[in-house]
């Protein structure tokens, strides 16, 4: 593992990052961004999610619907967001633990060994 993180370091070290015209101020704000935009096309189950969620909305009238789906929208991204910034915190944790030497903080323990 050591010469795996002396790699990184040294790769990292040789290839700066270049943020290219992307108007995201951190690193993980345009590993985010890159990520939402890998997303093509949605996979079965999220587009027969949506019919199925269209087909209940029929009933309402158009401005409720376009609210009500608005909202599901805005829940559904800012969940996905949620989920997509702990996974890469508890990835930082895990590195800080299998890399105790460069560890600058306390050690992060979830319980999960």
């Amino acid at each position: 593992m050591q010469s795996f993180a002396e790699a990184l370091k040294a790769y990292t070290r040789n290839h700066p990052l270049d943020p290219g015209s992307c108007d995201v101020e951190t690193v993980l704000d345009q590993l985010y961004q890159a990520y939402c935009e890998s997303h093509e096309s949605d996979p079965p189950e999220i587009s027969n999610g949506f019919k199925e969620l269209e087909s209940f909305l029929e009933s309402l009238p158009l401005n409720d619907n376009n609210a009500v789906f608005a909202l599901c929208c805005r829940l559904c991204t800012a969940y996905e967001r949620k989920a997509f910034h702990d996974g890469l915190h508890y990835g930082a944790y895990l590195m800080q633990d299998l890399f105790p030497k460069e560890n600058t903080h306390e050690s992060f323990h979830t319980g999960i060994r």
